[in-house]
């Protein structure tokens, strides 16, 4: 069997959705703590692929984490989960610690971030991994970051849940009308330090030029300060024509929210 991989991606720091987890992925399978994709054979001219896994290590992917939830200053940004072999059982703390050290030893920034882990119920553990902009240290994280962040429960009619009503918020804005804009969950590895909510908000603007969907931005964050969330956007200035905008809304443990 030989690798999956045949060279080394390029980062291209203006298209970070399609080539950050792809250079990271390549990084875990360098130093075998991947998805070991291996190609087992050819069909119709096509390689077919499985993974090459030893039984109770368990393997790790990394996802794209959209902008505005990478850390300032930061260049690069991926989430980075890893899928236990539950059959055999895997020792998740000597597992993460060697993921953790192996990417750090390539100058990755790698943090525990968001609910802690628990092994009896979540189905994966996510590591936030990132490289600063040169010139630029890690920023530096309270000692309690997301120490605040509730346990997840269900809400059921009448209730609405914070999601609901972010995206109800936003929907009542000028920016907003006439357009299509959703508010997801978002994993909590990707939220601000010491939010107690957090929603990751696709908007697509009618108008696409920068200033006109800048604007429309300035009137959202003025919108969700006074609901007592607070509003992100990418570090990177928007291109001059925009199809999409991702949005991290938030509000802070100690903020005085209405919801």
């Amino acid at each position: 069997m030989r690798s999956a991989w045949t060279q080394r991606p390029i980062y291209d720091r203006n298209n970070p959705s399609r080539t950050a987890p792809s250079v990271v992925n390549y990084d875990l399978d360098q130093l075998k703590v991947g998805e070991n994709r291996v190609v087992v054979g050819r069909k119709d001219g096509y390689d077919l692929y499985d993974r090459d896994i030893a039984p109770g290590d368990g393997w790790s992917r990394a996802l794209y984490a959209p902008e505005c939830t990478w850390p300032r200053g930061a260049a690069l940004c991926v989430l980075v989960e890893w899928h236990p072999d539950r059959k055999v059982g895997s020792d998740w703390a000597a597992r993460l610690k060697t993921v953790t050290a192996g990417l750090r030893s390539l100058d990755y920034v790698v943090e525990w971030a968001g609910r802690p882990i628990d092994p009896e119920k979540d189905l994966h553990a996510n590591l936030l991994v990132y490289r600063m902009e040169a010139g630029k240290n890690p920023p530096r994280r309270p000692s309690d970051a997301w120490a605040f962040i509730p346990a997840p429960r269900t809400y059921t009619w009448p209730e609405k849940s914070p999601l609901e009503l972010m995206e109800g918020w936003l929907k009542q804005t000028k920016a907003a009308r006439g357009t299509r804009l959703m508010v997801r969950d978002v994993a909590t590895a990707l939220w601000s330090p010491e939010a107690d909510r957090c929603g990751l908000v696709r908007w697509w603007p009618a108008q696409d030029s920068a200033e006109a969907v800048n604007g429309g931005l300035r009137e959202m964050a003025m919108t969700m300060w006074d609901t007592g969330y607070r509003l992100r956007t990418q570090e990177r200035a928007l291109p001059d024509a925009v199809e999409s905008v991702d949005l991290l809304v938030y509000r802070e443990a100690t903020a005085d929210a209405v919801a």
